[in-house]
């Protein structure tokens, strides 16, 4: 006679435990990632973007403000002797608006000029991001960078970053002072001609100025056999 006793639980009972286990931990999961992920969006974003600054250029002066921008441009790429370029924030902030206001713009941008820095400030809509989870809200941030351009070498670092008005943590900071971001333009053609023919880019006095290079000279033209023995 078979003494062994069977076991009243067999191989399903347990496999049953474990996947209800298994699905305990994905709630869990799930639900402590989606309060983590509203918490971030409540911590890093806002519900309104940042107030623009008030343009107070007139429609002339606007105008006028393109043309010298265009002049300048095309003195630039053409090899011309053009003055330098001097711009206040106040003027490249009408220029923003302006090209905004005409074709559309998906951020706001805006800048101010201190010393030998840049600050920018951006406000972009976050409408469709993560499963529209962050509809009506915006990334307010805002980055103080040093720009120099030497010997037809443009730099462009960070020195600081603030998310809605709290500075970025010193472990993600420290990376990042370490790149130039200019070097991602590197690969224009285009880009890297109209660099190579400007002397220096400095901010001072609450204003930006571009400096071209000396005009080069025009190459003197070969002499033929002929004209050389007259």
């Amino acid at each position: 006679m078979n003494t062994e006793k069977k076991s009243g639980r067999g191989c399903l009972f347990w496999f049953g435990i474990s996947a209800a286990v298994c699905f305990l931990f994905v709630l869990l999961a799930v639900y402590g990632t989606y309060r983590y992920v509203k918490w971030a969006i409540n911590e890093y974003t806002d519900t309104k973007p940042l107030p623009a600054p008030a343009v107070k250029l007139s429609h002339t002066e606007i105008t006028n403000l393109q043309y010298r921008v265009r002049s300048f441009d095309d003195a630039v790429k053409h090899n011309q002797p053009t003055a330098p370029l001097t711009l206040s924030a106040e003027e490249v902030n009408a220029l923003i608006a302006e090209r905004a206001r005409t074709n559309g713009a998906p951020a706001g941008l805006f800048f101010s000029f201190n010393s030998n820095q840049v600050q920018a400030q951006l406000s972009v809509s976050t409408d469709g991001w993560l499963w529209h989870w962050m509809d009506g809200r915006y990334l307010n941030g805002s980055g103080d960078f040093a720009v120099s351009l030497h010997d037809g070498n443009l730099s462009l670092k960070v020195t600081s970053l603030s998310v809605r008005g709290r500075p970025l943590p010193e472990n993600f900071m420290q990376p990042l002072r370490q790149n130039n971001f200019a070097d991602s333009w590197t690969n224009d053609p285009n880009f890297n001609e109209v660099v190579g023919r400007l002397q220096e880019i400095k901010i001072e006095n609450g204003k930006v100025t571009v400096i071209p290079k000396p005009r080069e000279p025009e190459p003197e033209p070969k002499l033929e056999k002929n004209d050389a023995v007259k």
